[in-house]
């Protein structure tokens, strides 16, 4: 298996597949197959029952489409559901990566995905379930609008909006914790809660939040009978700012379920 990532600033993967070869892609991201390329749904991808009600509290779907190649010239095509770019990630024996969930586009193997929960990142914004890849495996992620990269030093700590966090190292330490003031929030319209990463390991953002551009665009476009919420939607930044302050907390060592 081969691949190679096609376009500018909307990119789309596409995938060669020798006869045999197999990749899981998450449903409802397929754009285009080749004809001699099968595809099945596979509960979970086949990982098992269990498996596939991780992932389907995890926000993608308890089916993965797996796709086998039959020939040598089998392909597939997989993209994003905004305009953004693809990042493929390898990860070799002992790495591991956390993956928002709405950035994961497909993997080669479904039995490396490992399903953790997050109260204080549900309030963040960041959703309830982040999935885990645990290495050797290749996992591929959608990015909404550019991908932004940091490689933080052992000890260097950064803050980052939950909205804009697409994947970040295994072996990091984080904790979602209030930060700033309520007049951020209502007037700066700044999110109270923020993710602490600190180092060493890497991040992956978004460099447009999904959570602001819904907002945005249900801003723009409201459905019939519905107003706007000022300031680009209804906010929930202070219910979970106050949250928070009764879940903060941090772990040594790792996400903090």
């Amino acid at each position: 298996m081969d691949y190679s990532i096609i376009g500018g600033s909307m990119q789309i993967l596409n995938i060669n597949l020798k006869t045999g070869d197999k990749i899981y892609v998450d449903g409802g991201k397929v754009a285009s197959r080749s004809e001699d390329a099968q595809m099945n749904a596979k509960w979970a991808g086949g990982a098992g029952f269990l498996k596939g009600i991780e992932m389907a509290f995890a926000g993608t779907t308890t089916f993965l489409l797996e796709v086998t190649g039959q020939s040598d010239t089998s392909t597939v095509s997989v993209s994003g559901d905004i305009p953004g770019k693809v990042k493929a990630i390898e990860l070799k024996e002992g790495e591991s990566i956390y993956v928002e969930q709405m950035a994961f586009l497909a993997t080669n193997d479904p039995s490396k995905i490992d399903v953790k929960a997050s109260l204080r990142g549900a309030m963040a914004g960041a959703g309830l379930f982040l999935e885990k890849f645990n290495g050797p495996c290749m996992v591929f992620v959608h990015v909404a609008g550019d991908i932004i990269e940091y490689d933080l030093q052992d000890g260097y700590t950064m803050l980052i909006d939950p909205g804009h966090l697409a994947t970040f190292s295994g072996n990091m330490q984080i904790h979602f914790a209030p930060v700033g003031d309520f007049k951020a929030e209502i007037f700066g319209h700044e999110n109270l809660i923020m993710g602490k990463f600190t180092g060493p390991g890497k991040i992956i953002m978004h460099s447009v939040s999904r959570q602001r551009l819904a907002a945005s665009l249900g801003k723009a476009n409201p459905l019939p009978g519905q107003g706007a919420a000022p300031g680009g939607g209804p906010r929930g930044g202070l219910a979970a700012g106050l949250a928070a302050g009764f879940l903060g907390g941090e772990r040594k060592g790792g996400f903090k379920l």
